[in-house]
C-alpha cells in the first residue's frame, strides 16, 4: 500500500510541474498539496528526517501559495 501513495504522489507531483511550466495556477497548486501529503506520509512512515523536512516545507509553501489566490480573490 506505501508504494501505491508513493507512486501516486510522485505522478501528481510530475504533473503538477508540467501545470508549473505550462502556468497553469492554481490547478498545480491544487494538485501538488494532496501529492505532497502523500509523501509527508511515506516520509513519516520511512522515518526519513530529510524527505519530512523537504515535503513539509513544501506543503507550506504550497498553502501559503493557495492562501494568496484566495485573499486575492
Amino acid at each position: 500500500m506505501l508504494n501505491v501513495i508513493k507512486w501516486t504522489g510522485s505522478i501528481i507531483i510530475i504533473i503538477s510541474m508540467i501545470l508549473t511550466s505550462a502556468n497553469i495556477y492554481p490547478l498545480n497548486i491544487f494538485l501538488a498539496i494532496p501529492a505532497t501529503l502523500c509523501w509527508v506520509y511515506v516520509s513519516f512512515k520511512w522515518n526519513d528526517k530529510s524527505l519530512i523536512a523537504m515535503n513539509l516545507t513544501a506543503l507550506t509553501i504550497y498553502l501559503i501559495g493557495i492562501t494568496h489566490y484566495f485573499q486575492s480573490m
